[in-house]
């Protein structure tokens, strides 16, 4: 009697998890990252990060017309958290009145993507920097990527270019 009683405790001790259903045995899939698409913001921030060097800059007169070559020198670098700062300077009488003023060219801020629009938009700008002269207006910039350059197009609220710079990419 024992056996029998022992056997009729396991048995309904057993009875609660006979009614569970078995789960699928399948592991997690590791899928891609969301955001890192080409084309992406992030994508483009992987493009951006390190460092440049000015090799053109080009500035398109108020009232329109061909650009005007301006020599100068800088650079610019851009980090993983999205930090933009640009050093560049120039004694090129062609040059806006507020590029030959000293440091005029020397800001930083962070630099927002829109890869749809390939623009990015400098924000929290700090620096000698006058944004009327040097900074488009709403400070956006067209960027464009070839063969180890960046073109960054300063562009009104028109949608005007009033500058170009061109940077090689070092690192």
């Amino acid at each position: 009697m024992t056996k029998r009683l022992l056997w009729l405790t396991v048995a309904i001790a057993a009875l609660p998890l006979a009614g569970c259903a078995a789960a699928p045995r399948t592991r997690p899939v590791k899928g891609a990252d969301v955001d890192a698409g080409a084309g992406s913001a992030e994508a483009v921030r992987r493009q951006l990060q390190g460092t440049w060097e000015l090799v053109a800059l080009e500035s398109v007169p108020p009232s329109g017309g061909s650009r005007v070559p301006i020599r100068a020198a800088g650079t610019l670098t851009y980090d993983e958290f999205g930090n933009m700062t640009i050093d560049a300077h120039t004694t090129d009488p062609s040059a806006p009145v507020a590029a030959l003023e000293k440091n005029m060219l020397a800001f930083k801020g962070r630099a927002v993507i829109d890869p749809t629009r390939s623009e990015l938009k400098l924000m929290d700008v700090t620096g000698n920097v006058n944004p009327d002269e040097v900074l488009s207006v709403d400070r956006r910039r067209k960027y464009e990527f070839a063969a180890g350059t960046l073109k960054l197009s300063s562009i009104d609220t028109q949608g005007r270019v009033t500058a170009v710079s061109t940077w090689r990419h070092r690192n």
